[in-house]
């Protein structure tokens, strides 16, 4: 080993690494002799030597019995300083052995090796680097996918090893927080399908353990716990953890390998997950409605919550039509169709043209108070205005809350401390006394798994569009929505509010 845990010394597989080998490399078609996989992922939490393994099957590849003639290896990084830490330990293997130093040529300035009797190279590549087009790679090694914004690069590479006759592409890298991010993607698909052209190991603790902080779960997420994995750095790290809960979700995502954000979030996936079930709300059913207008084209949430418990919840989100598209490239990366897919699934509704057209809100808005009890619909201020116009254009009866007249009731909810505090506590005490039931709609889970509670010196909450990684204005409106049910439900003893229940 060049540096680290048993530096100078040879470099001695483990077997859950050298099982990741074999499940690799052993399988070939009989009839061609070819190596059988494709697609490889190993999943592992942060310190389990996955650079040196990626520099070590990098040379493999480049002069050991994978190389090829003319081969091209490439490991890929999300940034410069990632990807030349792999760089430095594939060169530090070749300076310290005079027969590899002898075959190759390394160069540092460019982040290269060359091979001079197969004519193949490695070069260490980054996501910042420019364009990747026109690359023909034979070996393909990407390191913390997890941290990809966006799917470009790995698109890039994984269509350009068509033209070789046995092209491999690994992954290795702690899981992403996001359910929808091309690495998740792999891996269930890996974990689940019957693909002999896929091998996908996961090293992680179960989201469900209860414990996090018993060391004897950890092991489940770092196969070389109690080896070169120092047991004392995990320990501390895991201390820390226990003593400031803001850390804790990072140690769950990088030292535990599980999929959760590395800050903290409004309501953990696990726990949101749990709640989902049947979510069907009947017409004519007491509800409540939450609304998050987006600016111009982006996100508008609209959510429904029933008035009784447990807090059945349906949602209804909007984009441009003209936008699906463009934004899913956006958000998600080159190639990868989210809104499009969510949109064709049912899941995303659209508005036509280039722009949130708010006559389309406040029709739906009409419809679901002409079908159900609306007992009120909390608001973020923003462009309300001109939802409200549109309220009046087609004659629809609207007032705010305290003044008189019919119609819609419509209370504007701050996004500040002082509103969204109670509204967080009660979205919390619904989904942890499982008093809360989801459909399961995916645009709506993965707003709630973007959302980020930010804290107040006083231990106020709030929702921050500004800390999220995604969009969450679903999350925002069901908040409102159910905040809204809360403080109506401090205030039933009073005259108005039984008027109101009543009808």
């Amino acid at each position: 080993m060049p540096s680290g845990e048993g530096q100078g010394g040879s470099f001695k597989l483990r077997e859950w690494q050298k099982q990741f080998i074999r499940d690799i490399y052993e399988p070939h078609d009989r009839s061609s002799g070819r190596r059988i996989v494709r697609r490889a992922i190993l999943s592992i939490a942060r310190k389990n030597g996955k650079t040196a393994l990626i520099a070590a099957l990098v040379l493999a590849h480049l002069v050991g019995p994978e190389a090829i003639p003319n081969g091209e290896i490439y490991s890929a990084a999300n940034d410069r300083e990632q990807a030349a830490q792999v760089f430095k330990v594939a060169a530090q293997i070749v300076r310290a052995d005079p027969e590899l130093q002898a075959l190759l040529k390394v160069v540092d300035s460019t982040k290269h090796i060359a091979c001079f009797s197969n004519g193949s190279f490695y070069k260490a590549i980054s996501a910042e680097a420019g364009t990747k087009h026109g690359l023909n790679p034979s070996f393909v090694i990407f390191d913390e996918l997890a941290q990809a914004k966006d799917r470009e690069l790995y698109d890039v590479l994984d269509t350009s090893m068509g033209a070789r006759a046995e092209p491999l592409f690994v992954t290795i890298s702690t899981q992403s927080n996001d359910p929808e991010h091309i690495l998740s993607k792999l891996i269930d698909d890996g974990l689940g399908a019957k693909d002999q052209t896929i091998v996908c190991h996961l090293y992680a603790v179960p989201e469900e353990q209860e414990d996090i902080f018993d060391p004897k779960c950890w092991e489940k997420a770092n196969p070389a716990l109690y080896d070169f994995r120092s047991f004392e750095d995990l320990a501390a790290i895991a201390a820390k953890a226990k003593r400031m809960p803001a850390e804790e979700p990072k140690f769950r995502n990088l030292y535990l390998n599980q999929r959760v954000a590395p800050v903290a979030s409004l309501i953990s996936r696990a726990e949101w997950m749990a709640c989902k079930g049947d979510a069907e709300i009947e017409e004519g059913e007491a509800v409540y409605l939450g609304l998050d207008l987006s600016s111009i084209n982006d996100l508008t949430a609209l959510v429904m919550v029933s008035a009784d418990d447990p807090s059945r919840i349906k949602p209804f989100l909007w984009k441009p039509e003209a936008f699906l598209k463009e934004h899913s490239n956006r958000d998600f990366g080159s190639g990868n169709y989210r809104y499009v897919e969510w949109h064709k699934q049912g899941h995303l509704l659209a508005t036509p043209g280039r722009s949130i057209d708010k006559e389309v809100i406040a029709r739906h808005i009409a419809d679901l108070y002409g079908r159900y009890r609306v007992l009120g619909m909390a608001y973020d201020r923003w462009r309300i205005d001109d939802l409200i116009k549109e309220f009046d254009r087609i004659d629809f009866a609207s007032q705010k809350d305290g003044e008189k007249g019919d119609g819609l009731r419509i209370i504007p909810w701050g996004q500040g401390f002082r509103d969204m505090t109670p509204a967080i506590d009660a979205m919390e005490l619904a989904v942890i006394d499982r008093k809360l039931i989801h459909g399961n709609n995916p645009v709506l889970n993965w707003n709630m798994a973007n959302a980020v509670a930010v804290t107040d010196p006083a231990g106020g909450r709030k929702t921050d569009k500004t800390k999220a990684r995604f969009r969450i204005d679903g999350a925002v409106a069901l908040t409102m929505a159910l905040g809204l049910k809360s403080r109506d439900r401090k205030d039933e003893r009073k005259p108005e509010y039984q008027m109101l229940i009543l009808g």
